[in-house]
């Protein structure tokens, strides 16, 4: 899976006493339907907290910067921050069970440069930039090309673009305690005499 992933470790003797009870309790079927249920229940949280602007730890994520959160009401007004067109970055997560591991992550290439940070190299271009001409005179200020009777071919300079990390991928307190839960109903459902 390329894009972004997360490992989430926990205290070792208590994973390790934990992990060695579900896999005595539980048949690989049992394991792996267990880790299905903990990914679809991880799925629908991480797409929440996305929703929310929310990293694991509860955190707002960083606002937009001034500049681009004014291009951005502009061309997508009310548009939450990790979404331009039609998907929230959550909408683009997928699970995976490969034995006893269970995979999350995205293959969206910026999954990870949300999710970590990222410097984005832009070399340099060319533009062409629109300006009103009356009068006589061409306006300083820019305008769109639909309002545009005059325009001019710009090379704009190599620059870089830092885009700060907005951690969406993890598991929460929330999540931990609901993964707990998960895991005892089902060690519950497969003792003997248990109700099904």
């Amino acid at each position: 899976m390329a894009g972004a992933r997360i490992e989430v470790e926990v205290d070792a003797a208590t994973a390790t006493a934990a992990l060695d009870y579900v896999s005595v309790k539980l048949s690989p079927e049992g394991r792996t339907l267990l880790l299905s249920d903990i990914g679809e229940y991880l799925l629908r949280s991480t797409r929440d907290r996305a929703a929310q602007e929310l990293s694991p730890d509860g955190e707002h994520w960083r606002a937009l910067e001034p500049n681009y959160a004014k291009w951005k009401s502009g061309k997508r007004p009310g548009v939450p921050i990790l979404k331009f067109d039609n998907h929230m970055i959550g909408d683009q997560l997928s699970r995976q069970v490969e034995g006893d591991t269970l995979l999350m992550g995205t293959n969206a290439p910026y999954g990870a440069a949300h999710q970590f940070g990222a410097d984005i190299n832009i070399p340099a271009h060319q533009a062409e930039v629109f300006f009103h001409h009356a009068k006589g005179e061409v306006s300083p200020q820019f305008v769109n090309k639909a309002k545009s009777n005059f325009a001019q071919a710009v090379t704009i300079p190599a620059h870089t673009v830092t885009l700060p990390a907005r951690p969406w991928l993890g598991v929460s307190d929330v999540d931990a305690d609901e993964i707990v839960t998960l895991s005892r109903d089902h060690l519950l459902g497969n003792m003997p005499g248990a109700a099904s």
